[in-house]
């Protein structure tokens, strides 16, 4: 009888034990402590995309302004982008983590944020996920999943060239067949997301107007190939162009040359163009043409002191802006200067 109740107090003491390591072994597996109720989770991504531009991939997706429950985000600080390779196992690993207070690896545009991947293999399959989180590190749920086959983009177009004119830009390139075009212009230094064209070029040119002469411009032009619905954009030429001001101003009128007891007063009527600078004045006489101010002249009246002994002498004026154009000479206007100097 001794012999069997320790028996059942050694079965016991097993199944005592036994039951403390399940629970602690149970207690191994958790990860990490559970996280407080009642904090806000970040909105869901559903509308990452892609696009092939600059012979890279860029990923875009809204960044969310509600949380799961309704209320307004405050506290997200950044993302977590994921990235597969089907020729890899398949495996999604950490492809980038954006962090909104660094500003830095990302570009944040009409409540879209981009980013780009230039780390892709010709003939791979690669898919992409986000998770948005917040300061205090709650992840919201996973986006969609964007997938592309990488091939290799375009070439650079050739033959590109930029004509300067009065306020715009004329681009030209040739033509290459099965491709369309993008024409994209830099904002100082800020990459330009979106071309300045609405839809891709089939023509092999394109006129940028309303630019401010005297600026420097910079612009990439890009081939388009389209293929089963998705645009592939690659690399872009790079061209710079100054529009100048080619237009002159407006010819003077009214122009009146009187003769005076010492000379003769040329007058007209004054130009109205902003960018005016001044006046030129040229005489005539034996047959030969010869300006007379050696600066623009401010007002719209000049003195000519140095009159040649000549019988007749005609006058006429030009206006001049400040990019250096000259309008058409006036109406030329005759002095009888005979019996002056007697």
């Amino acid at each position: 009888m001794r012999g069997l109740t320790e028996r059942l107090i050694q079965k016991r003491y097993i199944l005592v034990i036994s039951i403390g390591i399940l629970l602690l072994l149970a207690s191994c597996g958790k990860k990490g402590e559970p996280l407080p109720k009642g904090l806000p989770i970040p909105g869901g991504i559903s509308d990452l995309a892609g696009e092939v531009k600059d012979g890279v991939l860029f990923l875009s997706f809204s960044v969310p302004t509600r949380n799961k429950d309704g209320s307004e985000v405050k506290d997200l600080a950044g993302f977590k982008i994921l990235k597969s390779c089907g020729s890899c196992m398949g495996v999604f690993e950490t492809f980038k983590d954006i962090r909104m207070d660094e500003g830095k690896g990302y570009t944040i545009y009409n409540g879209k944020l981009f980013v780009f991947d230039d780390d892709l293999m010709n003939g791979f399959q690669y898919a992409y996920k986000v998770y948005p989180y917040t300061r205090k590190g709650i992840s919201g749920d996973a986006s969609n999943i964007f997938s592309i086959k990488w091939e290799k983009p375009p070439e650079a177009p050739t033959n590109v060239s930029g004509k300067e004119n009065d306020e715009r830009v004329e681009l030209t390139w040739t033509k290459e067949e099965g491709f369309s075009y993008n024409v994209y212009r830099y904002s100082g230094d800020i990459y330009p997301l979106f071309p300045l064209n609405k839809n891709p070029l089939t023509t092999p040119g394109f006129v940028d107007s309303g630019l401010e002469n005297g600026k420097r411009y910079r612009y990439e032009i890009r081939k388009v190939r389209e293929k089963d619905g998705f645009k592939w954009e690659g690399e872009g030429f790079k061209v710079e162009a100054t529009p100048k001001d080619k237009t002159p101003p407006a010819t003077p009128k009214e122009v009146k040359a009187e003769r005076k007891k010492n000379g003769v007063s040329i007058t007209w009527k004054e130009n109205t163009e902003k960018d005016l600078i001044g006046y030129n004045v040229y005489r005539i006489a034996t047959g030969k043409a010869e300006k007379l101010n050696k600066e623009p002249a401010k007002e719209h009246i000049y003195f000519d002191q140095n009159v040649p002994d000549s019988r007749y002498v005609s006058y006429y004026v030009t206006a001049l802006d400040t990019s250096g154009n000259e309008s058409d000479p006036s109406r030329e206007s005759i002095v009888m200067m005979k019996g002056m100097k007697e």
